[in-house]
């Protein structure tokens, strides 16, 4: 990757890109709240291990806010919710896809969420394996509660 990352959601088609320049890093299925779901540019500014001290509650084993605003990308416990608009304008994703996301994707990584805004591109690497990391110690914080819109 050469180019820096960005998070590329589309409300249309449910998808969650990680693009670097005209590579698609990795593409991810989501649940989203339909026009709850906020459309514009964002950052992640919080990420968090196991959002409120735990893994198998309504936010998954991982959380990443977008700017200072209640919504957030996270996993869920909900898995049938994937795909569809059943959130209260988060993005909802599968523990494997949101875990992976968030060893890929830094604080500081600007997000994109609108309607058709997945660019045509051509080259995308094969995912036959997942990405392999390491937590970062430190990226939980079991003395805030987070309070995204589920």
């Amino acid at each position: 990757m050469q180019e820096p990352l960005e998070i590329v959601i589309d409300k249309d088609i449910h998808k969650l890109a990680l693009i670097s320049g005209d590579t698609i890093v990795r593409m991810y299925d989501v649940g989203l709240g339909g026009d709850r779901t906020p459309e514009g540019s964002f950052v992640i500014t919080d990420k968090v291990v196991n959002p409120n001290g735990r893994s198998n509650g309504e936010f998954g084993s991982r959380g990443m806010q977008l700017s200072n605003t209640n919504y957030a990308i996270h996993g869920t416990n909900e898995p049938d919710s994937i795909g569809l608009d059943e959130s209260l304008g988060c993005v909802r994703m599968r523990t494997g896809d949101v875990e992976e996301l968030f060893a890929l994707a830094p604080q500081g990584t600007p997000v994109r969420i609108g309607e058709d805004v997945l660019p045509d591109l051509t080259l995308v690497p094969e995912a036959k394996q997942r990405y392999q990391h390491t937590l970062v110690p430190k990226q939980n914080n079991p003395n805030k509660t987070y309070h995204w819109l589920n």
